[in-house]
C-alpha cells in the first residue's frame, strides 16, 4: 500500500490510466445536498489564498493488465462518488466555456477536452473515457461526454441522478459572477491517494473502513462488495444474480429495503434461533464464512438463494403474485403492516416452491396468517413476542417436512392454536367479536381495511379497490349529531360518554365516495341524496340504510351485531380437534430441538452440486434423479421435490411401485458415492459446531444488550455492548481486584447458567472460603446451587459458582440472562466487601 497527498485533477488527468468503477459498486448516489456541500467547499478554496483543500481519500488498485492502447485501468474502491461529481461539474464548466467564448475565462472547452479531464481524445473504446461508471450510469456519462464534442450524439437518459446533478451544477455556474473561482477551487482540491498492491492488500477490509465523506455505505454496498470483490467472475455474477436482486427489491430504493430483506432472510436461515444482532453486514459475513462460501461451497449457491428470497420478499412487500388469489391475500397481509411476519411468509413461499404442500394449502395458510394478524390487531395483543415466535415457527415447520406423514398446513394451524392462553394466542371468536363490538372503530388504525374487507366478503368475485383514496369512512350518524334537532330526537337520552362510543362504533360506520357531500345532513337527506345517497350508492355492509326511516342507537347496535358476525366468518380461526392439536405440541414431539439437516442444506454446503446424479440404492426398485440449480431433486418426468423421501416414493411409483413410504435418506445416494444419510451425518457434525458458535454469539450479544439497559450494571462494569463478539461459553468482568474476576457461563447442552468469582492462581480464595456461611447468605437464591472449589484441591485455580438450570431451547433466553446479570452484581458486592 502506498498513500500520498495528490491534487484530484492530477489523478483524473494522469496519462496512461483511467478509473473504473466495478459493476458490484453501488450506482452514483449523491443527491443535491451532497453536491451543494462540494460546491461550497470549492468556492471557499477558490476564493482563498491558494492553499490546497483536503477532501477525503481515493483508494484504488490496478484492475487487470494494460490494454493494447497502453492504458492501465485502476479500480476505484473508495472515492467514486466524489470523482463522479467533480466530473459532472467539469462537464458543466466545459458547456459554459463552449457557449460563452467571448468571456475571459481561466479555462477553455479545448483545454478540458485536450488535457484529459473527461476523455482521452486520441483513444477509442473503453480507453477513451477517463472514468467508467457501473451499471446504468456508464452509458449516460459517456454520452454526456461525447455530446460535448458532437451535438448529434443523443444523451442517454438512463441515470436520472447524473442528469439532475449536472443540471444543478449548470444552474450554479450560470448564476455565479466569476466562474474562474470554480475552476481555481477544483485545481486546489486535494485527496489522499491510496494505491493498493495486488496480492498483498485486502481491498474489502479497506473498503469497509474507508468512508471519510459523502453518503454512508449501506449494508447493500458492503455485502455486494464483500461477495463480488476479487471474484474472477464478478461481472457474470453481478449480471446473473445481483442485478436481479436489485431489480426485485426496486433498483432505485433497494439500498433502503436491503437491510430488512437480508435480516429477514437470515432469520429464515437460522430459525429457530433468533437473530439478535442488528448489524446485518456482520451477521451476513458470519454466515458466509461459517458455510464455507468461496472455499468449499460455490458463491453461486449463496447468490441463487439470495435471488430467490429477494423475489419472495418483493412479492410479500409489494403484494403481488402471478396467482390472482395469492396476490389478493398478499395485498391484504401487506396492508396490515406487521413486518415481523415477513420471514415466516418468505419461508412459507420457499417451502411451497419446493412442494412441501399444494396451492390450496398455501392459500389456506396465507388466509390463516391474515386472520391471526388481524384478530390480534383488533384485540390489541402485544407484538413484541411475535418476532421470536415466528422464528420458532419456521424451525418447527422445517422439522415437520422431515417427518413422514406429517401435514405441513395442519401443523402450522396447530402451532398457532397451541398458543392459547399466552401472549401469542390466536384470539377466539368470543374475544374477537367482543373487541369489535366495543372498540372505537373509527380511530382504529386499520378501520379502512376492516370495512373494505367486510364489504368485499359479500362479493368476493367482484372485489372493489377501496385503497385509492376515492372512498373514505363515513359516520352515518354524524359526529356533531347533537347539534341537530332531528338527530337529537333519534338519540334519545344517550349521555356524552355513550354518544362517543356510539358514533365511532362499527355499526355507525360505512364507506362512501361522497363524504363531503353527505357531511352533516339529516338521515333522510343522506339516504335520498341523488348523488352519493344511501339509496343510490349502495354497499352491502350498509344494506339496512335503504329501508330504514330513522337511525337510532338500536339501529346501530343491530347493524354492529351483523357486521361482527360477518367479521368472525371473514377472519376465521382454524377448527381442529384436541387430539390433532396435541400431536403438534412441542413437549409431545420429543426433547430434541435441533434443526434437521435438509436436502437443500447439503446443496448449499457444496456436498451436492447442480447436475449431480442421485441413484436408488433400494434392493428392489431402481431409478435416477438429478440435482437442480436451486437444490431440488428433479425426477425423469420433470417433477421437482425438496425432500428425498417423497421424491423416492414418486420415483418408484413411476415404475409401478405401490409403496407409500420410503426413506430417501437411506435408499438414495450419489452414483458411486456416499448415500444421502452419510452426507447428512457429515454436515450435521459441522453444523453442530457452527450452531454452538451461533448460539454463543447470539446469547452473549443479547446478554450484553440486556446488561446495557441496567444502569447499575453499566456503573459497575461499563457498557458491554462495546465488546468484541464472544464465541466462547463464558464471559469475564473485572472488578478492580488483581487476584480475581467475575464470570458468567452458559451451558446450552447441559442447560445451566453460572455466575461466579474466579481466582486464576488461587490467591485470595481462602479469605472468601473462610466466610462461606456469610457469603452463601448474601447470595442466597432458592433455585440455585453453590459450587465451591475445595481449598486443598489439586488445581491451580479456585472458584465459587452459583448455578441454575434453564431451558435454552425455548428461544427466549431473557430469564437466564436477567438471572446471570443480577447475580453477577450480587457477587460484585460480596467480593468488594470481602476484599476491601
Amino acid at each position: 500500500m502506498d498513500a500520498s497527498p495528490r491534487r484530484i485533477v492530477e489523478l483524473m488527468t494522469a496519462a496512461g490510466t483511467r478509473f473504473v468503477v466495478p459493476v458490484f459498486q453501488r450506482p452514483y448516489s449523491w443527491d443535491e445536498g451532497n453536491c451543494e456541500q462540494l460546491w461550497e467547499d470549492i468556492l471557499s478554496v477558490g476564493r482563498g489564498t491558494g492553499a490546497p483543500h483536503f477532501t477525503g481519500s481515493v483508494v484504488w488498485i490496478q484492475h487487470g493488465t494494460m490494454s493494447a492502447g497502453g492504458i492501465t485501468p485502476l479500480m476505484l474502491i473508495d472515492g467514486q462518488q466524489r470523482i463522479t461529481t467533480i466530473t459532472l461539474l467539469v462537464i458543466a464548466l466545459a458547456r459554459y466555456a463552449k457557449e460563452h467564448p467571448e468571456q475571459q475565462l481561466a479555462f477553455s472547452f479545448r483545454e478540458i477536452i485536450g488535457r484529459g479531464y473527461l476523455v482521452d481524445e486520441y483513444k477509442s473504446g473503453d480507453d477513451r473515457y477517463k472514468l467508467s461508471l457501473s451499471q446504468g450510469d456508464r452509458t449516460t456519462l459517456r454520452t454526456l461526454e461525447d455530446n460535448l464534442e458532437n451535438d448529434d450524439v443523443e444523451v442517454d437518459q438512463g441515470s436520472e441522478r447524473l442528469l439532475s446533478n449536472l443540471a444543478f451544477f449548470e444552474g450554479l455556474v450560470a448564476g455565479i459572477d466569476d466562474p474562474n473561482v470554480v475552476w481555481a477551487g477544483i485545481q486546489r482540491l486535494e485527496v489522499v491517494s491510496i494505491s493498493l498492491t495486488q496480492g498483498q492488500d485486502n481491498p474489502q477490509l479497506i473498503f469497509e473502513s474507508m468512508n471519510s465523506t459523502g453518503k454512508d455505505l449501506s449494508s447493500a454496498d458492503l455485502i455486494r462488495n464483500f461477495v463480488l470483490m476479487g471474484h474472477p467472475k464478478q461481472d457474470e455474477l453481478y449480471q446473473t444474480y445481483w442485478r436481479p436482486i436489485e431489480t426485485a427489491l426496486g433498483a432505485s430504493t433497494y439500498d433502503f429495503v436491503f437491510d430488512e430483506f437480508v435480516r429477514d432472510w437470515l432469520t429464515v436461515l437460522y430459525a429457530p434461533e433468533p437473530l439478535t444482532r442488528r448489524d446485518v453486514y456482520q451477521a451476513f459475513k458470519r454466515h458466509f464464512e461459517s458455510q464455507g462460501y468461496g472455499r468449499t461451497a460455490p458463491v453461486e449457491n449463496l447468490l441463487k438463494e439470495l435471488r430467490r428470497f429477494a423475489c419472495y420478499y418483493a412479492d410479500i412487500t409489494g403484494g403481488r403474485s402471478d396467482d390472482p388469489d395469492m396476490g389478493r391475500l398478499l395485498v391484504r397481509i401487506r396492508r396490515l403492516d406487521i413486518s415481523v411476519v415477513n420471514p415466516l411468509l418468505m419461508s412459507t413461499l420457499d417451502d411451497f416452491d419446493h412442494h412441501a404442500f399444494d396451492r390450496d394449502g398455501l392459500l389456506s395458510m396465507l388466509s390463516t396468517v391474515e386472520s391471526y394478524l388481524f384478530r390480534r390487531t383488533v384485540c390489541d395483543c402485544p407484538t413484541n413476542s411475535l418476532q421470536k415466535f415466528f422464528s420458532s415457527l419456521i424451525g418447527r415447520l422445517d422439522r415437520v417436512q422431515e417427518d413422514e406423514g406429517s401435514s405441513y398446513a395442519e401443523a402450522f394451524e396447530a402451532f398457532l392454536l397451541n398458543e392459547a392462553g399466552t401472549a401469542r394466542r390466536f384470539p377466539t371468536d368470543a374475544e374477537f367479536a367482543d373487541n369489535l363490538r366495543t372498540r372505537d372503530a373509527y380511530h382504529f388504525r386499520r378501520s379502512l381495511y376492516l370495512l373494505s374487507r367486510l364489504e368485499n366478503s359479500y362479493h368476493p368475485k367482484d372485489e372493489r379497490d377501496f385503497s385509492s383514496g376515492t372512498y373514505t369512512i363515513e359516520h352515518i350518524m354524524p359526529q356533531n349529531a347533537r347539534a341537530h334537532g332531528e338527530w337529537l330526537a333519534m338519540l334519545g337520552d344517550v349521555d356524552d360518554e355513550g354518544f362517543e362510543h356510539l358514533v365511532h362504533n362499527i355499526g355507525n360506520l360505512t364507506l362512501t365516495a361522497y363524504n363531503s357531500e353527505l357531511s352533516d345532513g339529516t338521515f333522510a337527506e343522506k339516504r335520498s341524496r341523488a348523488v352519493g345517497g344511501y339509496d343510490v350508492e349502495w354497499v352491502a355492509i350498509s344494506s339496512e340504510l335503504r329501508d330504514a326511516d330513522e337511525w337510532t342507537p338500536g339501529s346501530i347496535a343491530s347493524r354492529a351485531e351483523r357486521l361482527v358476525r360477518r367479521a368472525v366468518e371473514t377472519w376465521p380461526i382454524p377448527k381442529m380437534d384436541e387430539a390433532a392439536q396435541k400431536a403438534f405440541r412441542p413437549e409431545k414431539k420429543g426433547d430434541s430441538q435441533r434443526k434437521t439437516v435438509t436436502f437443500r442444506d447439503l446443496f448449499n454446503a457444496g456436498l451436492l452440486k447442480e447436475d449431480d446424479v442421485l441413484e436408488s440404492c433400494h434392493p428392489r426398485w431402481e431409478g435416477k434423479a438429478t440435482v437442480t440449480a436451486d437444490g431440488s431433486i428433479l425426477l425423469p418426468n420433470g417433477e421437482e421435490f425438496s425432500s428425498p423421501s417423497p421424491a423416492l416414493v414418486r420415483l418408484f411409483s413411476l415404475q409401478g411401485s405401490s409403496l407409500t413410504a420410503a426413506n430417501g435418506w437411506w435408499y438414495m445416494g450419489l452414483a458411486d458415492g456416499p448415500r444421502l444419510h452419510e452426507l447428512r451425518s457429515q454436515l450435521q457434525e459441522t453444523k453442530a459446531e457452527n450452531e454452538r458458535q451461533r448460539f454463543r454469539l447470539a446469547f452473549w450479544d443479547g446478554y450484553y444488550e440486556l446488561c446495557a439497559e441496567s444502569q447499575a450494571f453499566v456503573e459497575a462494569f461499563g457498557d458491554p455492548t462495546a465488546r468484541m463478539q464472544n464465541p466462547d461459553w463464558w464471559a469475564s468482568f473485572g472488578i478492580g481486584l488483581g487476584n480475581c474476576h467475575l464470570e458468567n457461563r452458559a451451558g446450552k447442552r447441559d442447560r445451566y447458567a453460572d455466575a461466579g468469582i474466579y481466582f486464576p492462581s488461587g490467591d485470595g480464595y481462602g479469605a472468601l472460603y473462610a466466610r462461606k456461611t456469610e457469603v452463601e447468605a448474601a447470595l442466597a437464591d432458592g433455585g440455585a446451587t453453590f459450587i465451591w472449589s475445595e481449598p486443598d484441591a489439586y488445581t491451580k485455580y479456585r472458584a465459587l459458582w452459583l448455578r441454575r438450570t434453564f431451558d435454552y431451547d425455548s428461544q427466549d433466553w431473557t430469564e437466564a440472562q436477567e438471572w446471570m446479570r443480577d447475580t453477577l452484581l450480587k457477587f460484585r458486592g460480596v467480593a468488594l466487601e470481602v476484599f476491601s
